[in-house]
């Protein structure tokens, strides 16, 4: 999950962090950008959505090129 990931990226700098509350703002942030009268953030038509929230990096990556390898006919 996203807010789990950042969450302990501010804690490995030092930074307090509350779990629920970072949550509440990335999800605040997301509404936001996604509802703005002026460009709200939309995916594209040919967009391939990822979850990742239960990947780790490297298969996060794994998957993004076999999706670019897929699309470019490899």
């Amino acid at each position: 999950m996203r807010a789990q990931r950042r969450c302990l990226e501010l804690k490995e700098r030092g930074e307090k962090v509350d779990f629920e509350t970072l949550l509440g703002e990335i999800r605040q942030r997301d509404y936001n950008d996604s509802h703005r009268a002026v460009s709200p953030m939309t995916p594209a038509a040919d967009a391939i959505l990822l979850d990742s929230s239960d990947m780790t990096e490297a298969e996060v990556t794994a998957r993004v090129v076999a999706l670019a390898r897929e699309r470019m006919g490899r």
